[in-house]
């Protein structure tokens, strides 16, 4: 480019050949600045950035909601371990015709006194239900901390990528404003020699000026995205600006759903929501049995001995309340109840997991196919031929070829493009962990590999 610009050089005035000098001292500085953006942002990160497997490392070991579920697991155990106890029996002890006070001895009677144990047998006819139901309790839980863990470390994925992108548009616009700043200053000599009028300085400076308020509002964002992502890491919150690792290739998509042949039995099954709305579903019907069988209460047996006039006599008992009035029917309609809200949130759960799966793969595929193809390297690549349209648009502007509104544009169009392929790559990364998690699939311990990206034509 410099041989051409010199051939070009020649057969010119001299007060033009002192600007053109002028342009190539300023060129080879306006070039270099976009030339670590081709790629990605990740060049000027230290090997220790943050990476997505730290954020999902850091989430499993220590993030509140995660512990709080694996808490509720260790309540509904107790719940259970309770239930499946059988009740202590009631010792009493009696003593009748003793003398009451400073009265003598009553005549004719002598002392009785009775020792005796009753055991409540409720316990074990509702034993059955009560352990049914909160062993469903404790799978659901269980169930429970496994959905957890895949929302908070979708939840997670999602603050990291919101930062890695607001990333991006700081570098992006502290390019952009650096390498407009290079523009103003060639103007600005241009303008104090008199060979450009004043205009071009004035719209080169205030459109300095609007990229580096468009900087600084991706600097605040930066600042929350950061804030957002400690939470996940247990980080002290904004306290520095966070390097990433992103990535710089699609991810591989790990399974394909077609509507038309989704497997929803296997679906139901690795999907960890949908196993603990069953398991609900079950501790509800259980909850049924158990009121029913509560008609008949209070039924206990008694044993004992009783000791009178030096005879000892045994006492044996049952108590049973007759069930004339069935004191539980509201209970049992409450416990129907809770069963058809579960069974209909099951049915609602269900539908959802197919709506997710089917409409996650879709969007995996679309933005797999769109980022393969903006990856593509080469000086063909999508941010090459960015990067290039601003090199021309400059050579130009500086022979006199087009006006400066054609560089400004090209400079908004190298911006533009470079946020579009990032938020596309970064949209991609999402699509497919929504897709593993739409497919139960655990986000945790899945292997993300790029994809194979589609050679350039």
């Amino acid at each position: 480019m410099i041989r051409r610009l010199l051939r070009s050089a020649r057969g010119i005035s001299w007060t033009r050949r002192r600007w053109y000098w002028l342009s190539l001292s300023v060129v080879p500085v306006l070039a270099s600045l976009p030339a670590s953006a081709q790629r990605t942002v990740a060049r000027d990160i230290s090997p220790g950035a943050l990476t997505l497997q730290a954020v999902f490392d850091s989430v499993r070991r220590q993030h509140p909601d995660i512990q709080a579920a694996a808490a509720r697991v260790r309540a509904a155990e107790g719940a259970r371990a309770t239930a499946g106890r059988i009740s202590n029996p009631v010792g009493s002890y009696q003593v009748e015709n003793v003398r009451f006070g400073g009265a003598g001895a009553v005549a004719g009677l002598d002392r009785e006194t009775m020792a005796m144990l009753t055991l409540p047998l409720e316990p074990l006819y509702l034993r059955g239900a009560r352990v049914a139901r909160t062993t469903a309790d404790v799978r659901a839980a269980r169930a429970d901390v496994e959905h957890e863990k895949q929302r908070i470390a979708l939840e997670a994925a999602r603050a990291f990528y919101r930062v890695a992108l607001a990333r991006v548009a700081v570098s992006t616009g502290r390019d952009l404003v650096a390498w407009l700043d290079s523009v103003v200053a060639y103007n600005g000599a241009r303008v104090r020699e008199g060979a450009a009028a004043e205009a071009d300085l004035i719209r080169s400076t205030l459109e300095r000026d609007r990229a580096a308020a468009e900087e600084t509002m991706a600097a605040a964002e930066l600042a929350q995205a950061n804030a957002q992502l400690a939470a996940y890491v247990g980080a002290p919150a904004a306290d520095r600006d966070v390097a990433v690792r992103a990535g710089d290739d699609p991810l591989a998509v790990p399974l394909t759903a077609n509507a038309a042949r989704l497997d929803t039995s296997s679906l139901f099954v690795a999907r960890p929501d949908i196993r603990a709305a069953q398991e609900r579903a079950t501790a509800a019907t259980a909850g049924i049995l158990g009121e029913r069988r509560m008609l008949i209460r209070d039924v206990g047996v008694t044993l004992g001995s009783k000791r009178m006039m030096g005879t000892t006599s045994m006492i044996a008992g049952v108590s049973l309340p007759l069930p004339l009035f069935d004191q539980n029917r509201g209970e049992v309609a409450r416990a129907s109840a809770e069963r058809d809200v579960a069974r209909h949130a099951l049915a609602a759960r269900e539908r959802s997991a197919v709506a997710e799966v089917t409409g996650a793969a879709e969007a995996a595929r679309l933005l797999t196919e769109r980022a393969s193809h903006l990856s593509r390297g080469g000086a063909e690549s999508f941010l090459a031929r960015a990067d290039e349209g601003r090199r021309i648009a400059l050579g130009a502007y500086r022979e006199g070829a087009i006006p400066l509104l054609q560089v400004i544009d090209a400079a908004r169009t190298w911006g533009e493009v470079r946020m579009a392929y990032y938020r596309t790559l970064y949209a991609q990364h999402e699509s497919v962990l929504t897709l593993i998690v739409a497919q139960g699939g655990d986000l945790l311990s899945s292997t993300l590999t790029p994809a194979l990206t589609a050679p350039a034509r």
